[in-house]
């Protein structure tokens, strides 16, 4: 049984009682059956309406009977492109997109976002992962409907402020940030938990792959940890694994982006 179907068979109690979900309807678009059933299931006992769609034309009936607050795309489909189904709803509805996909690697991060998806998760993400970064988005519907804008933050997230170039923690105690620092920090929390190998980061740096650039990440990622225990007070959460790279391993949201774009 994949990572999904085990998380599915206990749901952790703050998911099970909802989180404020009231109702939101959710596409999953999936061509893998049990994958597709096991994710439904899940998110279903976090109080959402789920439904589920298996391959692009499926999920078209679907958009021309209900617009829905968030989808969750997979990327290979057998009758449609995850990333032209992203920028069909980019265009015609206002909702979040999550793509979840077995690809990972930059080149597919960066074309994931730059078809109009708000979230890229690969399929060994955590269902809490997947929940948590389905929240925000959800919020972000139910701000539609009131039509009252509120701009701010979740009280459990870390914030990277790419005006002012610092990162908050959720007491909101914060530490400035070098350049390169912001950079670091900006791609890992846009992968949403998934890991970005040493190579991809130093790529996206604009800097060549070799050891000692990688060596050059390592102990920038090691002294903006040591900043960020000594100015905020507690563990930058930044995950490390051994052929794997780095992760964020809390909720993050970035502001200030279309100021710094």
């Amino acid at each position: 049984m994949n990572e999904i179907g085990r998380a599915a068979q206990s749901v952790p109690d703050d998911a099970a009682s909802g989180w404020n979900a009231m109702a939101h309807c959710v596409y999953v678009v999936e061509d893998n059956t049990d994958l597709n059933k096991d994710l439904c299931e899940y998110l279903e006992m976090c109080g959402l309406e789920v439904v589920g769609c298996e391959t692009g034309a499926a999920f078209y009936r679907a958009l021309d009977a209900r617009k829905p607050d968030a989808v969750i795309l997979d990327i290979m489909l057998p009758d449609a492109d995850g990333y032209q189904l992203a920028q069909h709803v980019r265009k015609t509805v206002d909702c979040g997109i999550m793509m979840l996909t077995s690809l990972s690697g930059m080149d597919y991060h960066l074309t994931g976002y730059k078809s109009g998806a708000d979230v890229y998760l690969t399929k060994d993400s955590p269902l809490s992962v997947i929940e948590a970064a389905l929240k925000p988005l959800l919020r972000r519907a139910s701000r539609g409907e009131d039509e009252t804008p509120d701009e701010t933050t979740p009280d459990d997230h870390w914030v990277l402020d790419l005006l002012n170039w610092t990162l908050r923690n959720p007491d909101g105690t914060e530490a400035k940030l070098t350049a390169t620092e912001r950079t670091i920090i900006k791609l890992l929390i846009e992968a949403n938990g998934a890991w970005l190998t040493r190579p991809e980061i130093v790529e996206a740096l604009g800097k060549a792959d070799t050891a000692e650039n990688c060596r050059n990440l390592d102990t920038a990622i090691r002294r903006v940890r040591q900043k960020i225990v000594k100015e905020i007070g507690e563990e930058l959460p930044v995950r490390t694994a051994y052929g794997r790279g780095y992760a964020f391993a809390s909720p993050a949201t970035i502001s200030g982006e279309a100021e710094a774009s």
